[in-house]
Order: structure tokens, then sequence, then C-alpha cells
């Protein structure tokens, strides 16, 4: 018989990060936190650096973590096909410093339940700290790999995605995405990305979903024909009940993508022994060096930004261009009354006779947020 939980909570064992920044030095010496536009994975264990470089591209290599061996790959993925798992997400206020984290609360109680000083500069410098736990669907292993995010765009988002997900069942197919995002303040446009949740689930399935929660009949779904995407070439002659030549179809792979399948699909049908994974990643470093020889198209890329704090909307009459930085200020505001996304979104509705967020107007938006500030959502 296990332990009961309120004894000892059971949780995933935890392979490794995947990381939305770096340290990069500055001319005095010291190092700054950056962000990235795609994924960085780091883990103790080689092998799995090694085996998410062949997969996603970039190379791995050492890291020192605080003083600790370890691995890191700077990958090329913006999306990676994930599991979603029971129990993967928390969310937090913290502050830290130079000896951890000093401060961590839900806006009003801290982590043993007691109510915050409001006035405390631990409590009011305090950022949103969302941990998400997912395994990563390519990777031969059994485990979850952490992402943490500070900005206020995955921490109103996230959530809502991964509360969505505990309905559908323990594990849910999903991507973790990379999503650029941009904000225009003082004529000046900044840009950043966030990580987005995305759930690989049908429509059929979420009205079944709702028809449980709401205790409706289910409609029958509209049949619709299927698209069926060809096989990669290199994938075809692969039969999982024959002997697979695995130099042969490596030799067939014409592009980086299409070595990778290869590598899902044997890793699916049992097949990937380290032989395997040794001539795939040779045949993937051929092809990622064939591209890097090959003169890259001129581009302007600006510059990345951290994620603006939400920007407060002066009364004032607004327009349509305002929308974005008055949302952005409801959700603030919203997490400081301790309202979820769920929360806020029925608030809204119920408060607007129906109107959704994302269908409202800019006047609408500033109206409800001078209720939200009155303290509306007492």
């Amino acid at each position: 018989m296990p332990i009961k939980p309120i004894v000892l909570q059971r949780r995933h064992a935890e392979l490794g990060r995947i990381r939305l920044g770096n340290k990069q030095a500055t001319s005095n010496g010291k190092t700054r936190p950056a962000k990235l536009e795609t994924f960085r994975f780091t883990s103790h264990s080689e092998r799995y650096i090694r085996d998410l470089a062949t997969l996603y591209g970039g190379q791995a290599r050492n890291w020192d973590n605080a003083g600790q061996a370890a691995w890191e790959v700077y990958t090329d993925a913006k999306s990676v096909p994930v599991i979603a798992v029971k129990g993967g997400l928390t969310q937090w206020m913290e502050t830290w410093s130079g000896g951890g984290c000093v401060h961590r609360c839900d806006g009003e109680t801290d982590a043993t339940g007691n109510p915050c000083d409001l006035d405390e500069p631990d409590h009011i410098n305090a950022k949103p700290t969302t941990r998400l736990s997912v395994m990563l669907v390519e990777l031969e292993a059994i485990g979850v790999w952490r992402l943490e995010s500070h900005g206020w765009n995955a921490a109103a988002e996230i959530p809502a995605v991964a509360e969505l997900a505990q309905y559908v069942g323990d594990l849910v197919p999903a991507h973790l995405n990379l999503v650029e995002r941009r904000v225009i303040k003082d004529g000046k446009t900044s840009r950043f990305v966030v990580p987005v949740l995305d759930l690989q689930i049908g429509a059929a399935r979420l009205r079944q979903i709702v028809a449980q929660q709401s205790g409706a009949a289910i409609a029958a779904p509209v049949e619709r024909p299927q698209l069926v995407a060809a096989p990669p070439p290199a994938i075809e002659a692969a039969p999982a009940t024959e002997p697979v030549d695995v130099a042969g179809l490596a030799a067939r792979c014409v592009t980086v993508e299409d070595a990778r399948s290869l590598w899902t699909l044997l890793s699916g049908q049992g097949r990937l022994d380290e032989a395997a994974k040794a001539i795939i990643t040779a045949r993937v470093n051929e092809l990622q060096a064939a591209q890097e020889s090959e003169p890259a198209p001129a581009e302007v890329v600006g510059e990345i930004v951290d994620e603006p704090a939400p920007v407060p909307v002066a009364a004032r009459q607004v327009t349509e261009a305002d929308a974005d930085a008055i949302w952005q200020e409801i959700l603030r505001v919203a997490g400081e009354q301790g309202m979820t996304s769920t929360q806020l979104t029925e608030h809204f509705v119920a408060r607007n006779g129906g109107i959704t967020p994302d269908t409202a107007s800019a006047g609408e938006l500033a109206a409800y947020l001078e209720q939200l500030r009155g303290g509306a959502a007492a």
C-alpha cells in the first residue's frame, strides 16, 4: 500500500530544465540575464542532452551549473511536442536575492498561510513565477523537464491551459511553443517571446468535457475528411516487422527534419539502439554542416528585450490602440486581487452582459478596469 499523500507527496523524477534565457557577460566583468528565441535544455545527463541536440539541433556541451558539472544545448526549436502531466503546475509571487528566495506568496498570504505585509519591499518587488513540468515525447526517458517563467503573460495564460488539461486526463499530449509578442510604447516597438502550452486535443473531446461539466447532451460531431500527410521519404521503407537498414535510411534523408522523423519512428518501434542513434546523429551533423555552408539571406532582426511589466492606463479618452495595454493592466490588478484567469474571464463576462474580453472594445476594457480598481471583484 502506498504512503498516503498527507505524509509523502509523490512526484515525477525531474530529468532537466527547459530554459528561456541565459547569462551574458557585460563590459564591467559581470553578467546579466538575457532572453532566448529558442529553447535551451540543461541536465546532469550527457546522454539526454546529446539526444536532444540530435532531435532539435544545436551542439551538446559541458555547462558549469554553479560549480556542479552538467550539460546544455541551445536548440533551434521554437516548438517541441510534450505531455502535460497532472500536478505539473505551480505558481507563486516570488522575490529572490543572492541567498535564495526571500519572499513567496499567492498575492495575499505567504507559503505558510500567514497574511502578507503589503507594504514590505520584498512583497512589493515580487514577480509572478510560473513553473511547468512536462514530459518530452520524443526523448527516450521517463521523467519531467521543468520550465520556469517570470513573465506576466505566461502567468496569465499557462495556468488556464494547464487547468483544462486536468479535465482531459493525467497525461495529455501538447506542444510547448515560444511565441513572439510585440508591444508598442512611446512610439517604440519592443518584442519578446512568451512560452505557450497548446493542448493537442480535438473539438469532439472538448465538447465531451464541457458536456460532462455542465450535464448537457453531447452533440454529434460533424464528419470531416481527414488529411493524411505523406511520410518523409526516409521512413517509407521501414516496416515494423522486418529488419531495418538504418544506415541506408539515414543516407536517404535529405533534410534534418527527415533524419529526426526517422529517429522518432525507430524509437516508437523500439529499435532505436545506440548504434542507430550514432548513425542518425552523424547524418544530422552532416546535414546541418551543409546548411551552415550555404549563404544566409539578409535579415534585420530587432532587439530582444525583457518582457515589459503591465503599463497602468490613465483615466482618459481611449482608442482601440490602447486595448492591449489596458488588458495587461487588468491582468496585473486582477492578480493582485487573487483572481485566476478563469475567474477573471467569468467576472468580466458577468459585468459586461455576456461580452468576452477578446471581443470587448478598448472603452469597455477601460470601464471594467476602473470597476476592478474600485473593488468590483470583492
